[in-house]
């Protein structure tokens, strides 16, 4: 069980290390659009907290944990919205966490009756720690077995530094929206070494989404569709979720997804579940692993729970967005 265990750890924190200058990520990002990008903070007519929990791999011992929380608040009078998120980020069961804490503006203005765009930037102070006492050595597994080995010893560090991100998104009164984002502009160095390729590279997303109405808005019944794509790089990593999630009257949320890289090779299948009773709106994403469907599949997948609360409740159908704007009426995206 030692060996199993230690051999466990291991394999957690050389995966840790293969992903070092990458990004978490968040499956649900329709609900947690505020960590992609900035622009979001100008958007909601109504003040908003949300909380997130993502837990990547909960079946083997070395795992990657994230919570985020986050608050935002509109600035009507001045067409804007500040926002403040925290986010810490534990991977490799503690042998590296990160802690950040974000400032969030975003502008919105009104190109016509029917379009609107929202330009955001955020900064960011993040602490990053790496605790070697948590690495698990074949020196130390030999010692647990009563053979002689010289042990392995590998120092501690902490790195702090500003980062900077800036974002736009359009959308307009035919519930069509559609971003970019840009993150790291100073491409701050997470590491001691001075090495340019340990400078953390930049990341680029994009989404596009958009509500299709069903039949019978005004009953319980009534059902409306919300499709979605995503897009994200980062170096050489590349990311690509789309699908749809669907919108009960009934305050019930039903959606799947798939994410997979350029080349179709699949990673993922997220299933998605929700409920939006008046100000609380709470939602729970499951990544099914589709990488190799062996024993080990099961044990790589993902739990991720976001839970949000809106300041202002209008009656009417305003499944995870808000109605009206600052002139006009739009209905935003459940994002």
């Amino acid at each position: 069980m030692v060996i199993k265990k230690s051999i466990g750890v291991l394999f957690g924190c050389m995966v840790a290390w293969g992903s070092f200058s990458q990004d978490f990520h968040f499956s649900g990002f329709m609900q947690n659009m505020v960590y992609v990008n900035p622009a979001y903070a100008a958007l909601p007519n109504s003040g908003e907290v949300g909380i997130t929990y993502r837990n990547q791999w909960p079946g083997v011992p070395a795992t990657f944990v994230t919570y985020g929380t986050a608050l935002i608040m509109p600035v009507k009078t001045l067409s804007s919205g500040i926002g403040i998120s925290f986010l810490n980020d534990i991977q490799g069961s503690g042998v590296i966490s990160r802690t950040s804490a974000t400032l969030l503006y975003g502008y919105v203005f009104d190109i016509n009756s029917n379009w609107q765009v929202g330009a955001g930037i955020n900064a960011t102070y993040v602490f990053k720690q790496f605790n070697s006492d948590e690495l698990t050595f074949r020196s130390d597994i030999l010692n647990d077995l009563g053979y002689s080995y010289g042990p392995v010893t590998y120092g501690n560090y902490t790195k702090s530094y500003p980062d900077f991100g800036v974002g736009v998104i359009i959308k307009n009164n035919n519930n069509i929206s559609f971003g970019v984002s840009v993150s790291h502009l100073t491409r701050p160095r997470e590491a001691y070494s001075d090495l340019v390729n340990n400078r953390l590279p930049l990341k680029y997303t994009a989404f596009v989404s958009g509500r299709i109405p069903g039949s019978g808005q005004s009953s319980s019944s009534g059902l409306s569709a919300e499709p979605a794509i995503f897009y994200s790089r980062q170096q050489e990593n590349q990311e690509l979720i789309w699908g749809s999630q669907f919108l009960f009257n009934s305050g019930f949320i039903l959606g799947g997804f798939l994410r997979h890289g350029l080349n179709m090779s699949m990673d993922a299948v997220i299933i998605s579940a929700g409920i939006s009773y008046e100000k609380y709106n709470i939602y729970y994403s499951y990544d099914v692993n589709l990488k190799k469907i062996n024993f080990l599949s099961t044990k790589m997948a993902a739990h991720e729970v976001t839970f949000l609360y809106r300041f202002e409740y209008k009656d009417g159908y305003n499944q995870g967005g808000y109605k009206g704007k600052r002139s006009g009426k739009i209905d935003c995206p459940a994002y």
